[in-house]
């Protein structure tokens, strides 16, 4: 072959270098995906919690009176 690649090893080093970047890019959406995953199930615990304090509270005043 000499200096020159061939129109097959072209395509395979663009294959590659395609496949790379959609491994990238998937990793990143992946990323994305479970730092919003992760802050959606904090915000449903905080507002678990809230729900549960505010029913305590409910029922602490109905018994007390």
């Amino acid at each position: 072959m000499g200096l020159t690649t061939g129109h097959g090893e072209d395509a395979r080093a663009a294959e590659l270098h395609n496949l790379r970047l959609a491994l990238a890019t998937f990793a990143l959406q992946l990323d994305a995906f479970e730092m919003r995953a992760s802050g959606a199930l904090l915000a449903a615990g905080r507002e678990a919690s809230m729900a549960a304090t505010r029913a305590k509270r409910l029922r602490d005043s109905e018994g007390g009176k």
